[in-house]
């Protein structure tokens, strides 16, 4: 409602403030001072305007709320984005630190340009690239601080670099280079984080492993292609073990890139002694278990060979050397670690009055922390040989003896009596010492720094059966026996 009050009297009064007497048709006040009265002014009364209003300004009132813009945006448009740039790679450097405490702790002595570095040189270069590492940042806060809108967002973002991604598919070039494996490498690592769906992370690893093969090993040497493969090696591995493929790192080209790296960084004079020792050890036993993958696709299809049996004792063969191998270099890796962590207890009792320890993302006890994954990885590679091998002999002595073998064998997919699960797949595994009580899995932080630590063999579970055929027991886990859990 709007109005005007009621006038006070004739213009001339009211600009000489003297009292108006209000008489028509003129005031006395103008007619003593010989003036024209100019009139009073009409009064006005109220009406309502609301819905002319309305109509006036009701949709710009809507505006701002749908473009959500604000003052900054509206000035400069470019503000806001540059402010979220300039903070993702600092969060992302928190989600590294967090995530991967131990396997940062070797790299960063072994990597010339780290992920950080990376992140902050090329954000807000490519559309693809910003969004895969916005995802990753946004379900990382959203896990720190428990919130639930954080995660819905970094999903939304993640979709959208899924198609950022796939519009650069049919650029060969680009699908060469180094942002490319970047970009599969983080996607992976969020739907191992975030555990949309149960392997997820193996379809993306998958990817990786196909980019890092056509790019050769010869483009993974220096600068930040060389922290790719150095960071994500393992996983790579762990999706050659649950995907029953082949390892890239098998290849005889890959071996030799291994070693030529392992040998560098054991020369580098940012390591000393004790690193470099165990930088030897771990990649001559990372070379071993990347054969592994490719002995089990082997034994796989043994029945397609034209003479199975030969080919079974060839292959038993090679998978007694590989054993011996990483038991030898796993029992290197033991007195190395045991004679630093003599060392270490020497060092704390002469220097007993200096209580002060280092505080920082890597442990005190690092070299021990991670040759102990290391280790752990060798004890589940050794069981999965030991599998592989029990399988072989009964496999020949079914060859040797035809009556053993049933006629009516039906042909599976996966001859093996025992697979791989990712431990993604559910929310916790039974327990064999314990009957009946499970084991939760560790966060997803803690999960991706065992897996990169043991070089793939923590990413999964071991299911054997015990007393039916894999062919009878498809997508039924009931009949397989409780997940492995070495001590």
């Amino acid at each position: 409602m709007v109005g005007v009050p009621k006038s006070k009297g004739c213009q001339t009064c009211i600009q000489r403030r003297v009292k108006c007497d209000l008489v028509r048709p003129e005031c006395s006040q103008c007619q003593r001072y010989g003036v024209d009265c100019p009139g009073y002014s009409r009064p006005h009364k109220f009406m309502d305007e609301g819905e002319r209003l309305h109509q006036r300004f009701g949709k710009k009132r809507q505006k701002p709320n749908a473009n959500s813009e604000s003052i900054d945006e509206r000035i400069v448009p470019s503000l806001a984005a540059r402010s979220m740039d300039k903070q993702q790679p600092v969060i992302f450097g928190s989600f590294v630190l967090s995530a991967f405490t131990r396997w940062f702790g070797l790299n960063k002595y072994r990597v010339h340009v780290p992920w950080t570095q990376y992140v902050a040189q090329h954000i807000g270069q490519s559309p693809a690239f910003d969004a895969a590492v916005y995802c990753m940042n946004s379900v990382h806060m959203g896990h720190v601080h428990t919130d639930t809108k954080l995660q819905r967002s970094s999903r939304e973002v993640y979709s959208r670099a899924l198609r950022l991604f796939g519009d650069r598919i049919c650029d060969a070039s680009a699908m060469k280079s180094a942002e490319s494996v970047s970009i599969t490498i983080v996607l992976s690592l969020f739907e191992a984080y975030s555990r949309t769906t149960p392997d997820s992370w193996a379809r993306h690893a998958a990817g990786t492993a196909l980019l890092m093969a056509h790019r050769g090993p010869a483009a993974h040497l220096t600068g930040f292609d060389r922290c790719l493969y150095l960071s994500f090696r393992s996983f790579l591995v762990a999706e050659a073990f649950v995907n029953g493929s082949r390892c890239i790192f098998e290849r005889p080209e890959w071996q030799a890139h291994i070693d030529q790296i392992r040998g560098e960084d054991m020369a580098s004079p940012r390591v000393d002694e004790p690193i470099a020792l165990f930088i030897d050890l771990q990649d001559r036993i990372f070379m071993e278990i990347s054969k592994v993958p490719g002995l089990l696709y082997q034994a796989r299809r043994l029945h397609l060979m034209p003479e199975p049996l030969k080919a079974s004792r060839r292959l038993a063969a090679q998978v007694l050397r590989s054993n011996q191998a990483l038991h030898t270099l796993s029992s290197h890796l033991r007195v190395a670690a045991t004679a630093q962590d003599n060392q270490l207890c020497n060092g704390s009792v002469h220097n007993s009055g200096d209580k002060s320890t280092f505080i920082g993302p890597i442990p005190t006890t690092f070299p021990q922390e991670f040759a102990n994954s290391v280790l752990r990885g060798c004890d589940i590679c050794s069981y999965i040989l030991c599998l592989l091998l029990d399988y072989l002999e009964n496999d020949a002595e079914k060859h040797l003896n035809p009556d053993l073998e049933t006629k009516d064998e039906i042909l599976v997919s996966d001859p093996l009596p025992f697979r791989f699960v990712s431990k993604l797949a559910c929310k916790g595994y039974t327990d064999p010492d314990s009957v009946g009580v499970t084991v939760d899995l560790p966060p997803p932080e803690k999960w991706l720094d065992l897996v990169a630590a043991s070089m793939g063999l923590e990413a999964f579970n071991i299911i054997t059966c015990a007393n039916e055929s894999p062919s009878s027991s498809t997508d039924h886990d009931s009949t397989w026996s409780a997940a492995v859990s070495l001590r």
